[in-house]
C-alpha cells in the first residue's frame, strides 16, 4: 500500500484548454448548474402556486432533487467541455486506471478516513454546533438513503470531474506548475461550499489538497472520485443519525 507514497507522480496533464479559458469555463458550467437548479424551484414555486400541493416533488426532497439537477449539468457540461478542440475525454479528465491499482484505492480510502477523524475532532472543538460546519446535514434525516445517492455519489463525480480532472488540467500546463494549479482548483472548489462556516470552509480545502495529491500520485481522477464519495458517504450516515435523533 505504501508504494503509491514513493516514486515520480503518474499524473501528467493532458488537455487543448488554455488556463484562461478553462477557467471561464469552469465558472460556465458552476453557473448553467446553478441556473438549472434555479429553474427547477421556480418551476416548483409555480406550480405550487397553481394549487398543486405536491409540486414537481415532494417538499422534504425538494433540496436534494434540485441538487442533483446541478450534478447531472455539471457531469454532462464538463464532458461535452472536455471533448472541444479534439480533446479526448478520458484523457483531459485523467480517467484512466490508476497507477497501483486497488493499493492507491485502498491508500485513499485510508488517508480519507484520517483526516475525515482529524477534521471532525477540530470541527467539533471550534465548531460545537454541527449544523454550522455542516449545513446540508440538516435536510437529511429520514432522506438519507436519497442524500447517499445525491451526496454520496452525484457530487464527488460532479465536483471532482470539473475541478480536479478539468480545470486543474489546463493550470497545471503552465508556470504554475501541478501544486499551484491544486491550490487554486482547490480553492475554487471551497468557494462552492461557501455557506459553511471559516471552519467548514477550510475542513473543505485541506480535503481538496488531498484529492489533489490523491490525483498526482495514481495519475486518475478515479482515485478522488471514490475517496470523495467516501468521505461524503460517512457525513450522510452519520449527521442524518444525528439528525434523526436530536
Amino acid at each position: 500500500m505504501l508504494s503509491g507514497l514513493s516514486g515520480p507522480p503518474a499524473y501528467s496533464p493532458h488537455t487543448p484548454w488554455q488556463p484562461g479559458w478553462a477557467i471561464v469555463a469552469t465558472a460556465l458550467i458552476t453557473a448553467a448548474g446553478v441556473l438549472a437548479l434555479m429553474g427547477l424551484l421556480s418551476m416548483d414555486k409555480v406550480v405550487r402556486g397553481l394549487g398543486r400541493t405536491q409540486g414537481l416533488w415532494r417538499e422534504d426532497t425538494g433540496t436534494l432533487l434540485t441538487l442533483a439537477a446541478w450534478q447531472a449539468v455539471t457531469i454532462a457540461l464538463t464532458l461535452g467541455a472536455s471533448a472541444l478542440f479534439g480533446g479526448k475525454i478520458s484523457e483531459v479528465l485523467a480517467l484512466r486506471a490508476p497507477a497501483g491499482g486497488w493499493r492507491m484505492y485502498a491508500l485513499g480510502a485510508g488517508l480519507t478516513l484520517a483526516l475525515f477523524i482529524i477534521l471532525t475532532v477540530l470541527n467539533a472543538w471550534l465548531v460545537p454546533d454541527v449544523s454550522q460546519s455542516q449545513p446540508s446535514t440538516a435536510v437529511f434525516g429520514e432522506l438519507w438513503v436519497l442524500a447517499l445517492l445525491v451526496v454520496g455519489v452525484g457530487g464527488p463525480i460532479s465536483e471532482e470531474l470539473l475541478f480536479r480532472g478539468f480545470l486543474l488540467s489546463a493550470l497545471a500546463t503552465t508556470r504554475l506548475g501541478f501544486w499551484g494549479a491544486a491550490v487554486i482548483s482547490t480553492a475554487c472548489w471551497a468557494g462552492l461550499h461557501g455557506v459553511y462556516s471559516v471552519a467548514g470552509i477550510l475542513s473543505v480545502f485541506a480535503l481538496g489538497l488531498l484529492f489533489c495529491w490523491l490525483l498526482q500520485r495514481s495519475g486518475s481522477v478515479r482515485v478522488p472520485i471514490l475517496c470523495h464519495a467516501l468521505y461524503n458517504a460517512i457525513i450522510v450516515v452519520v449527521f442524518s443519525r444525528i439528525t434523526v435523533q436530536s
